[in-house]
């Protein structure tokens, strides 16, 4: 029998289940490159779905009705702008969290606006030790669209504030 991450034996005895690692959607436009991030992240049990254009990432989101826990989108592609499609993302799940990578210097990431954007950004090529760190760093930070309401009590008085 399953309860709540704990099965429970034929002789009683509570086991304790692997939590369910994270979905990420590795969105680019070279299979290799989505072979390599997939090879990478799923040695480390990470669940990888992959697109290669745009409009599949949407058909994949939509499939996993917004269940996808990391986007890894290359921001430069031939068919669509990786931050455009970043964008549309969290129009329809504002507390998607996004991993942005290219291999492009700086000034084409200019051109896509890279600059004004906040959020986690990994540099290709990169090494096994450098795509975890990026992973796990972008897992860890709260959703963009997410707000959480904090209570500070000083001399006795509560305020709510609102981070973003």
């Amino acid at each position: 029998m399953f309860v709540f991450g704990i099965s429970l034996t034929s002789r009683g005895f509570l086991v304790s289940l692997p939590r369910p690692s994270a979905t990420i959607l590795v969105i680019d436009h070279e299979q290799i490159s989505r072979g390599v991030a997939y090879r990478i992240l799923s040695d480390e049990s990470y669940r990888v779905l992959e697109a290669e254009t745009c409009s599949e990432t949407l058909d994949a989101l939509h499939l996993a009705q917004g269940r996808v826990d990391l986007l890894m989108i290359n921001v430069v592609m031939p068919e669509c702008d990786g931050v455009a499609v970043g964008r549309h993302v969290l129009e329809q799940w504002p507390e998607q969290r996004i991993l942005y990578m290219s291999a492009h210097p700086a000034e084409v990431l200019a051109r896509h606006r890279m600059a004004a954007l906040e959020g986690a950004f990994l540099t290709e090529p990169y090494t096994r030790g450098e795509v975890l760190a990026k992973v796990k760093q972008a897992l860890e930070q709260q959703p963009q669209g997410k707000r959480v309401l904090t209570i500070h009590e000083e001399h006795g008085i509560e305020t709510m504030v609102e981070h973003a």
